[in-house]
């Protein structure tokens, strides 16, 4: 208010219910829209270079002003969410609980990524309104709207609103900057300000020292540690000496191939760096482990995998250098129908769920079940909640991350099973909106098996 404007929809003042007995059946700014994307997929094309140039710049501004306003929709969303729990006296120590998740799925994307959006969103609205105005004139992308958030996130609000100002307050200021130069700059200003959230920052990052592994697109998995620097050096320091060693003469690998082998030997153990003893949970069709066909096979903890990499990781190398390159390897095999996949059930009357269908529904869903969500699994989830009498059954268990599994739990929300050739689940929001998660093509499988077949009912196991 100190600095002149606020960009909080003034219609919030209104109670939510009233606004939303006001909508009435349908939204014509949703007809608009939905409208204008179809009509720019079809612009025509009998234009030369400098309109298409124009146009490109044109679009840019419109995606800008679209990302505006969909902070603003995000906001408001969560303050009628906000509103309806404290009407209905639930939820009193966290009244925007399942707000993020409902903005993350309207928006196509994972629902850890909901809350960060919607603080996005609120600091945006309520603190920084002229980096608002910028991104809405299209001076801004989404992305370096969100840095310029990001970067003020631990500063006083008072500081905020003043490099809000300062960065963003005249037309044009930020035109032609980069997103490197606007991070350098951001961090200058904030900086001048007041370093103790870099010094905090830093603490915090003493606490979270962590090593990651994550799948890579050529078949190799890439390790990420998060260390002190004296851990780093010392790290390096022992891999380097390691590879300055005199090798044999027949060994063909490089000073990078022995760094790497001996950070494996000395994690694992074992004096096979390269083909250390494996647990194979692969998912493939017999015709590919035993006839050399070619479908894809699934190979837990990475994903797809070519059929000639997964019986090189059950064969090995028979031409290799090394001695040693026979290895103890154990093949699980998991059996899927020939026309659905559907992986064969293994059922319990316990609530835990047992180690072997555990297992059978983590090679059936790979990722967390909910739309959008790619976060591995950490939970095997009742569909339909075992307090309300849903039973332990492959049909009724789905593979969740921890987040969507608590988020599940928020009143309102509802999950069902979905009749169908592959395991289907209806997602269904406080809100009322409606969303369909189906667990992943196995190999041999149809990609996209058909739907429910008409009449057919959801089912509550």
């Amino acid at each position: 208010m100190l600095l002149g404007h606020r960009h909080i929809p003034m219609d919030l003042a209104r109670p939510s219910e009233e606004r939303s007995a006001a909508e009435g059946p349908g939204d014509g700014f949703v007809d608009f829209l939905d409208t204008m994307s179809v009509a720019v997929a079809q612009l025509p094309q009998t234009v030369g270079e400098q309109v298409r140039a124009a146009r490109i710049s044109a679009m840019e501004r419109v995606k800008a002003a679209i990302c505006a306003a969909q902070a603003k929709e995000a906001y408001a969303m969560e303050q009628d969410i906000i509103a309806r729990h404290r009407a209905e006296g639930i939820y009193k120590d966290n009244p925007a609980r399942g707000a993020g998740a409902e903005v993350a799925l309207a928006r196509k994307e994972a629902q850890h990524r909901g809350p960060r959006f919607i603080n996005y969103s609120r600091g945006l609205i309520e603190q920084m309104p002229y980096t608002f105005d910028a991104l809405a004139r299209g001076e801004l992308t989404e992305e370096r709207a969100m840095l310029m958030v990001n970067k003020t996130h631990d500063v006083h609000i008072d500081i905020r609103r003043q490099i809000d100002r300062h960065m963003a307050g005249e037309r044009g200021a930020l035109e032609g900057v980069g997103t490197k130069q606007l991070a350098a700059r951001m961090d200058k200003e904030v900086l001048a300000y007041d370093s103790r959230p870099e010094l905090n920052k830093h603490a915090d990052a003493m606490n979270k020292r962590r090593v990651t592994l994550s799948p890579t697109a050529d078949g190799m998995m890439r390790l990420t540690a998060w260390l002190t620097v004296p851990q780093g050096i010392a790290m390096k320091q022992a891999l380097r000496t390691a590879a300055s060693k005199r090798r044999a003469a027949d060994d063909p690998r490089t000073d990078d191939h022995v760094m790497a082998d001996t950070l494996v030997q000395r994690i694992t153990g074992q004096k096979n760096a390269l083909r250390p003893p494996l647990l194979v949970n692969l998912t493939m069709t017999d015709r590919t482990l035993l006839v050399g066909d070619s479908e894809p096979a699934q190979l837990k903890g990475y994903g797809t995998i070519s059929a000639a990499l997964a019986r090189w990781l059950i064969v090995g190398d028979q031409h290799s250098w090394e001695e040693d390159n026979e290895v103890e390897t154990w093949v699980r095999r998991v059996y899927t129908a020939p026309t659905s996949g559907e992986l064969i059930a293994m059922d319990s009357e316990a609530r835990i769920v047992p180690g072997k269908l555990k297992e059978l529904i983590e090679v059936r869903d790979q990722f967390c079940r909910t739309p959008y969500c790619d976060a591995p699994i950490r939970h095997i989830d009742h569909v339909y909640q075992a307090a309300k009498g849903g039973e332990t059954t492959e049909v009724n268990l789905d593979g969740r991350c921890a987040w969507c599994n608590q988020t599940k739990e928020t009143s309102g929300w509802e999950e069902t099973v979905i009749q169908g050739m592959r395991h289907s689940i209806l997602i269904t929001t406080p809100g009322g909106q409606m969303y369909r998660g189906t667990a992943p093509p196995l190999p041999g499988t149809p990609e996209s098996p058909p739907g429910p077949t008409e009449g057919s009912e959801l089912t509550s196991p």
